[in-house]
């Protein structure tokens, strides 16, 4: 399960028109508990401990949360986008299986691509297993859906980060110890990712950047993926940025530089930093013959 959720705005909104700020920070925090524990308990107690002060605005807020027939409460708008959120993560796996086993057969083996998956009622019977699922496990006594009663609009962020990540996690985890990079054994990308992911054209560089990382003898400690996904860092690994063992200083860059030893004429102390100077040098003359006379 992701550890995010759609929020639509305009949906909730429109479903809390009237609503105090109070009844409406009780909603959400709901529905993110809802979300990570797939249910709230039928007890007003216990909501309390989870959200103080719900007891006030249970009359309003309880009609979001009907009791399904396994004893929890859930708002049924939710369940629905955790339903599409399992089903788009199914997809992304199975295009990025479906990617890699093409990669690896021979372009004269290539098959046709598979037709999309709203042909011959795919669509249509996938919407019916949501909404039996739905049905079963709702009481008969409650009615209507919670956030909003119309259907959600479709999202409006692109997931395409989704499909992709897979096959990027698959191929940075793969030999990581010869490729100097530290194995990333979350299946939640780190943010840098889901930005660079979305760019056009990255994941190909960053493919071929993976496999450049074992070059990168300037890191003592392997790379991360969140080092590796920061913006510019594919192309300055297939630029050979971080091939030498040691980086030249900034200042070489400076023209006329020779060297660690050009460092310049020293320079002399100035107006109040000269006087503290010959007041530091008096002080530790003073010290050193006191000690010698002891």
């Amino acid at each position: 399960m992701t550890p995010w959720f759609p929020l639509f705005g305009r949906d909730f909104l429109a479903a809390t028109t009237g609503w105090t700020a109070e009844e409406r920070g009780h909603y959400m925090t709901l529905l993110i508990v809802q979300w990570e524990q797939d249910g709230l308990p039928d007890d007003l107690k216990r909501l309390e401990l989870i959200s103080p002060g719900l007891k006030g605005c249970w009359k309003t807020v309880s009609e979001k949360f009907p009791v399904w027939k396994d004893g929890k409460r859930r708002n049924t708008r939710l369940e629905h986008e955790r339903s599409k959120s399992h089903e788009r993560s199914e997809r992304a796996r199975q295009s990025a299986s479906q990617r890699w086993a093409d990669t690896a057969r021979p372009s004269s083996d290539q098959p046709t691509p598979n037709p999309p998956d709203c042909q011959n009622g795919q669509c249509d019977r996938t919407c019916d297993r949501i909404c039996e699922r739905m049905s079963d496990g709702m009481s008969t006594s409650i009615a209507s859906m919670s956030m909003l009663n119309s259907p959600p609009p479709p999202p409006a962020i692109s997931a395409d980060w989704e499909q992709e990540w897979p096959a990027l996690r698959e191929a940075w985890n793969a030999d990581a110890k010869a490729g100097n990079r530290a194995p990333w054994r979350s299946a939640t990308p780190p943010a840098a990712a889901k930005a660079r992911l979305q760019d056009a054209g990255w994941m190909a560089e960053a493919m071929k950047a993976i496999a450049a990382t074992g070059d990168l003898k300037a890191f003592e400690n392997p790379v991360t993926l969140g080092q590796f996904c920061q913006d510019g860092w594919v192309a300055k690994v297939l630029g050979g940025y971080f091939r030498d063992k040691k980086r030249q200083p900034a200042q070489a860059a400076r023209p006329g530089y020779r060297g660690p030893e050009d460092r310049g004429p020293p320079q002399a102390f100035t107006g109040d930093d000269a006087a503290r100077f010959e007041a530091t040098k008096r002080a530790m003359a003073a010290k050193l013959r006191q000690e010698g006379a002891a």
